[in-house]
């Protein structure tokens, strides 16, 4: 079986685990959580502090699962959640900031003073660093489309949705040897890739 074929059949025992959700059994979902959990916390380490992280990653399957009815299938099952999880984490600092906003009203005048401008600096700290993040995503996702698909299914396993290399290899129907190696050579490529984007990103500014 090739690599790109097993993530295909993931897909597919994906899909075919929310079927059965909107068929009324529940405990099919824990398919996809089991599927995209370490996925959705990578994603959202990058956006939220880490003691947030679980919790906000919960908060993630919770919707998914309540807005499953709406799915559609036009975008992968990993896709979807990774969107979700995004909203989610919108969500988390409109809360924070609100109940920063009450505090703020308790203080005097010079101290709110102090406390805003902090604030503003923080905001534009934290503003670029989703900037970067969300460039340094987009490279890469423009350069997993330049791999190929044998390359991009390792690098997917292994690096996105991080799984044991174990797993990988029993997924990729290889030995362990052999998908250290394929990891490496595909590690190797993406790094060259990412490399010759650089340049593009900084030209395209």
């Amino acid at each position: 079986m090739s690599e790109t074929q097993d993530l295909t059949e993931n897909e597919s025992v994906v899909r075919e685990a929310v079927g059965r959700v909107l068929d009324g059994d529940v405990e099919a979902f824990g398919v996809i959580v089991a599927a995209y959990q370490r996925l959705i916390a990578a994603d959202l380490a990058g956006r939220l502090p880490s003691q947030d992280v679980q919790e906000v990653a919960q908060d993630t399957f919770v919707r998914a699962y309540r807005a499953l009815p709406g799915y559609r299938g036009e975008a992968p099952v990993r896709v979807w959640l990774l969107r979700i999880a995004r909203h989610a984490a919108m969500d988390y600092w409109r809360r924070h900031y609100r109940r920063r906003e009450r505090l703020f009203t308790d203080l005097d005048e010079p101290e709110q003073v102090r406390m805003e401008s902090s604030r503003q600096q923080r905001l534009a700290e934290q503003q670029s660093d989703r900037d970067a993040q969300e460039a340094a995503r987009e490279r890469l996702e423009a350069a997993l489309t330049r791999l190929s698909p044998d390359d991009r299914a390792v690098i997917t396993l292994v690096e996105l949705e991080d799984r044991p290399m174990a797993e990988a290899a029993k997924r990729l129907g290889c030995g362990l040897s052999a998908v250290k190696v394929r990891a490496f050579r595909a590690r190797r490529r993406l790094r060259v890739i990412l490399e010759q984007l650089q340049p593009e990103q900084k030209e395209n500014t």
